[in-house]
């Protein structure tokens, strides 16, 4: 994975060029992040990753719905900003203490943090 400066025409792409293309680009936290897929899975999915696609796709939906609504947009942000400064000290005891799972991962974005809360809550 390579950073990335795009000029102004390009300042904000993200995805492939054209579905051929193995080059992808994305932005993370306001940075721009370029890399190649290097032997895709072309085959069918399984029935486990079926489940776990469609319940990240429901939540993505219902993350959408929630950051929509000004009321709850306020509740998860108070929210996140308290899961931050417990993050801060130790990520895997405020994971568990916000989503119930004790993984040592860092939620950077509050979308990520809400649809993980909502993907733990299913």
């Amino acid at each position: 994975m390579a950073k990335a400066q795009p000029s102004i025409p390009f300042d904000h792409l993200s995805g492939k060029i054209s579905s051929r293309e193995r080059i992808v680009t994305r932005t993370r936290n306001g940075r721009t992040q370029v890399y190649a897929v290097n032997r895709p899975y072309t085959g069918p999915l399984s029935e486990a990753r079926r489940r776990v696609v469609g319940a990240f796709s429901q939540a993505v939906s219902q993350c959408k719905a929630e950051m929509s609504d000004p009321e709850r947009l306020a509740w998860w942000q108070e929210r996140y900003a308290r899961y931050c400064k417990a993050a801060r000290r130790h990520a895997p005891r405020a994971n568990a203490a916000f989503l119930g799972t004790a993984s040592d991962r860092f939620y950077s974005t509050l979308r990520g943090f809400v649809i993980a809360s909502l993907i733990a809550q299913a």
